[in-house]
């Protein structure tokens, strides 16, 4: 889709010289994050026995099983989102003002069925 919108940024370029600047710029950045995200690593969830790590365009998260006490769903406008609540028994969660996270994707599964999976992951890791 930013392709489209380059392509007409530059057929804009002798009518309207500011906005097609402005076009082209835009939708190249949008253009460069797409395909910087399609890199290899660039974008991931591991789950194991310590907690849930995430990438998120080279950025790295670490959530501690213990740190979370469950996952479920929020809708957001159009789009579903697993979001968890913070264990507020922690020290060190007990005085943030924010109460709950959220993943920034769903990672190609239905947001219901990764908050399942992850909340049967933490219960299995949690026994052990």
């Amino acid at each position: 889709m930013s392709t489209i919108f380059i392509i007409i940024g530059i057929s804009m370029t002798d009518n309207n010289r500011l906005s097609s600047v402005f076009i082209i710029f835009f939708f190249g950045l949008c253009l460069l994050t797409f395909i910087v995200n399609l890199m290899p690593g660039a974008s991931y969830l591991k789950i194991d026995d310590q907690g849930i790590a995430m990438k998120n365009l080279f950025r790295s998260t670490f959530i501690p099983w213990r740190s979370v006490s469950g996952f479920r769903t929020k809708n957001f406008f159009l789009n579903t989102m697993v979001v968890f609540d913070l264990n507020q028994d922690l020290p060190e969660t007990s005085g943030m003002k924010v109460k709950t996270g959220a993943f920034p994707d769903t990672y190609g599964m239905s947001g219901k069925k990764l908050a399942a999976l992850l909340n049967e992951q933490k219960e299995r890791f949690d026994r052990v």
